[in-house]
């Protein structure tokens, strides 16, 4: 009886199985063929009609890459990423296009960005208002960074049921010295720098006094950038900006608790109203689409598709090549969204060799990472430069550490005025769980024929002999960061030391102290690339790994469908799941330790560099 119980349940388990296999198999293939037969449709843009810029997810210089159908239906980065120059490009096009009257942002669902992007995008929509066009700003909620891309619309549409959310800027993180002790987790570091904060989550408790230091000079100058840049466009003086971040209790107090009122009142915005409201304005002012009802629009992604170039028709010419190397610094081969340093120097020779490529822009956005990695790439570079062509570094919002190290190859550095680099300084970091197995029961013993013989067990302590290895080769490695910067900006290693020590500085600051030759954008950077290059007719191209033939399915039916959609329960129960702030964190910061992987274990790395605004 119990058996044909067992049979049964099997039976059904097995038939279940095939079920939602061949679904899930049919689901595929309809994605698939859909895509395929839908990749030649033409976008029909309106006479007239805005461009809808509604971008999802974090803005990044460079996507990660969807390798497989898991990636895709499991929340992959890549699903909610925004390339950064996708949107530059279609404000670009857009403001010479007739066919195009205005903008509309649509900025509820853009999560991560830094200063620098930020500041990126707003350069264009002053271009495009320079045309003669009109930029509106429709949301329900502004985000601190949402605010700083609405501010620069002329007009600003806030939902009566809404609210801007300002705050300022901040840095903190979570300690682990206390909880490690707890555990007996012994986590030996390495380290020269006064300021190489990097290690200092796994050693104290709190932050420390040069640190602070630190980054209460950095946040507050990337801080009064914020402020200018709404100041400007809003017309409102920083202080006031400050004195209602700082007395927000006391200014809802006195509109009731409204905070769209308050958002009106104090000038942040220009209008609140409601959708359908919203909705009939705009039809006012662009004009109505007659089959929806809606306002005569196309989306920014459906813009590109239709008025981007394709690339066989501008291939050939003389060129100014353009890498991205985003994210941090690994050995070997990385997926995009971090830096290989065998895949970025491939890329690097890809444009040496290639005849067209005069000269090369390389777009660092990364805190840094592997010094070894970092030391491949740089020497890369350098063959490159021996090549006879120019090299420019454009800097992101961050080019620190490893960022910076790389970048000193380059014969001019650029970098955005929100840009933040330097952090010179280098570390070492090896925990050992030999206390913490010992309180479980668990102890390692054997024999070696010398005192380094399996000193690197995790369930060993470092022998006396290999901490002292591993300080020594820090400190060499310090010394060979202050030469590289010393040879390439023609400063003492004296002086270097003194902006060295792991201090961060902003883009200002590091102009100043002679890390950076000029402040700029990457068009300014191309357009020196090739003013070094004696290139008057050329075009920037850029430069990326080619996907397979599957990658670049996948890519396809990322960009074509709302994957995430087909599970949505209409309900946010997909958020139980996700970890807390904390958690989150502490997983973030013990992956990266985990992920590392240079030969040597010395790191070029500065972890509160890339945090969003």
């Amino acid at each position: 009886m119990i058996a044909k119980i067992f049979r049964g349940l099997l039976t059904l388990y097995r038939w279940i199985r095939s079920f939602f296999l061949n679904l899930l198999f049919i689901v595929v293939l309809l994605t698939v063929l859909s895509v395929l037969f839908s990749g030649s449709e033409t976008v029909e843009i309106p006479e007239g009609a805005a461009l809808v810029i509604a971008p999802v997810g974090d803005l990044v210089e460079e996507r990660t890459r969807i390798s497989g159908f898991g990636d895709l239906f499991s929340g992959n980065p890549a699903d909610s990423e925004v390339l950064l120059s996708d949107l530059l490009e279609a404000i670009e096009i857009a403001g010479r296009d007739d066919a195009i009257s205005a903008i509309v942002l649509r900025l509820d669902a853009l999560q991560g960005a830094d200063l620098s992007k930020l500041q990126d995008i707003a350069t264009s929509l002053v271009s495009f208002r320079e045309s003669g066009k009109t930029v509106y700003a429709l949301a329900d909620n502004l985000s601190q960074s949402q605010y700083y891309i609405a501010s620069h619309a002329d007009e600003i549409i806030l939902n009566e049921m809404g609210s801007v959310n300002l705050e300022g800027m901040s840095s903190y993180q979570y300690y682990y010295a206390e909880a490690l002790a707890n555990l007996d987790i012994n986590v030996h570091i390495f380290r020269v720098g006064e300021y190489k904060s990097a290690v200092e989550p796994f050693e104290l408790n709190g932050m420390s006094e040069e640190a602070r230091e630190n980054y209460e000079e950095l946040l507050s100058s990337s801080w009064q950038l914020y402020l200018d840049g709404v100041s400007q466009q809003r017309g409102m003086p920083p202080e006031q900006i400050n004195n209602l971040i700082n007395t927000l209790d006391e200014q809802l107090a006195g509109v009731g608790g409204d905070t769209a009122r308050l958002a009106l009142e104090s000038g942040l915005v220009d209008q609140i109203s409601s959708r359908p409201d919203m909705q009939g304005y705009l039809i006012s002012q662009v004009g109505m689409d007659m089959q929806s009802g809606n306002f005569l629009q196309v989306s920014y992604e459906r813009y590109l598709q239709e008025r981007r170039l394709p690339l066989d028709s501008i291939l050939g010419g003389d060129q100014v090549g353009i890498i991205v190397a985003s994210g941090t610094i690994f050995d070997g081969e990385q997926d995009p969204g971090s830096i290989g340093g065998d895949n970025l120097s491939a890329l690097i020779r890809q444009a040496q060799d290639d005849e067209n490529v005069k000269a090369l822009v390389l777009r660092v956005d990364s805190p840094g990472g592997s010094a070894y990695a970092s030391e491949v790439i740089r020497q890369q570079l350098l063959e490159f430069k021996d090549s006879g062509k120019p090299l420019v570094v454009s800097m992101g919002g961050v080019a620190a550490s490893g960022g910076y190290w790389i970048a000193t190859a380059a014969e001019e550095i650029w970098a955005t005025p929100a840009t933040i680099t330097g952090s010179i300084g280098i570390f070492g970091i090896y925990p050992t769980f030999s206390q913490t197995l010992g309180r479980l029961g668990i102890y390692v013993d054997g024999v070696g024929t010398t005192d380094q013989a399996g000193a690197f067990g995790l369930g060993r302590e470092l022998p006396a002999v290999t901490q002292n290895a591993i300080q020594l080769n820090v400190e060499n490695g310090y010394q060979r960061f202050l030469t590289i910067v010393s040879d390439a900006r023609n400063m003492s290693t004296a002086a270097v030391d003194a902006v060295g020590q792991g201090r961060v500085w902003s883009a200002s600051a590091a102009l100043e102290h002679g890390l950076l030759d000029d402040i700029g954008d990457l068009d300014d950077a191309v357009e020196a690339a090739a003013g070094l290059a004696g290139l008057n007719q050329y075009r920037a191209q850029l430069i990326t790994a080619p996907l397979s033939p599957g990658e670049l399915l996948l890519q396809n039916i990322a960009d074509n469908w709302d994957i995430s959609a087909w599970f949505s329960t209409g309900t946010d129960l997909m958020s139980a799941f996700q970890l807390s702030g904390i958690f989150q964190q502490l997983e973030d910061d013990l992956l990266q330790l985990v992920k590392f992987n240079d030969p040597n274990n010395l790191y070029l790395q500065c972890f509160a560099c890339n945090r969003p605004l």
